[in-house]
């Protein structure tokens, strides 16, 4: 009985000292309020010593045209993109975000998607770090993962890995004259 009363008083002891920070966890923020501000209905809660904002966005779209011209003509692309964003601000000021996507996709060389077409997939994330809080023109970005991948070829024409913040790259980035040949190929039929 005296252990059982002994562990309640240190456990009533403990869950004191710990409430009054635990209580402003999750308490909701006004976005509005924050620099920069986030868009309105943006949920935003404290998180310990960070203001932490999320959001989330699917977005699908239909054939349109890309910046991707090839010596067999321009490639358009329809596809899902799948986002998932977090912001992190402390003292107001936006220090660094991060996302998490993910694409499925198609290109054709038809602006209707007519056959023949390639499948393209991606899922990649990327943080962004603010080297002076609350000024996102000082944004330093670091992206990994799979960012690009096509359907048919391959190892032939791909982007996985990591970019670092110099541009550096280290991985697999496969953008050579054979594998814009193959995908030329694969989009005449």
């Amino acid at each position: 009985m005296r252990k059982r009363f002994s562990f309640g008083v240190v456990v009533f002891v403990i869950a004191g000292l710990v409430a009054p920070g635990a209580a402003l966890a999750g308490q909701p923020v006004d976005g509005s309020a924050l620099t920069p501000p986030v868009l309105a209905g943006t949920p935003c809660y404290q998180d310990g010593r960070w203001v932490r904002c999320d959001t989330s966005n699917i977005s699908s779209y239909t054939y349109g045209p890309t910046d991707i011209d090839l010596p067999c003509g321009t490639i358009y692309e329809a596809g899902v993109d799948d986002r998932h964003a977090t912001r992190w601000y402390e003292d107001g000021l936006l220090v660094k975000r991060s996302v998490q996507a993910s694409f499925r996709g198609y290109w054709s060389l038809s602006p209707t998607g007519d056959a023949p077409r390639v499948g393209v997939y991606g899922d990649w994330n990327w943080w962004i770090r603010l080297e002076v809080h609350g000024d996102e023109s000082t944004g330093v970005l670091t992206s990994h993962g799979n960012g690009l991948r096509v359907a048919g070829m391959r190892s032939l024409l791909r982007d996985t890995g990591i970019w670092l913040p110099d541009g550096t790259h280290h991985g697999l980035l496969t953008f050579t004259d054979e594998a814009i040949d193959q995908l030329c190929d694969l989009l005449a039929g």
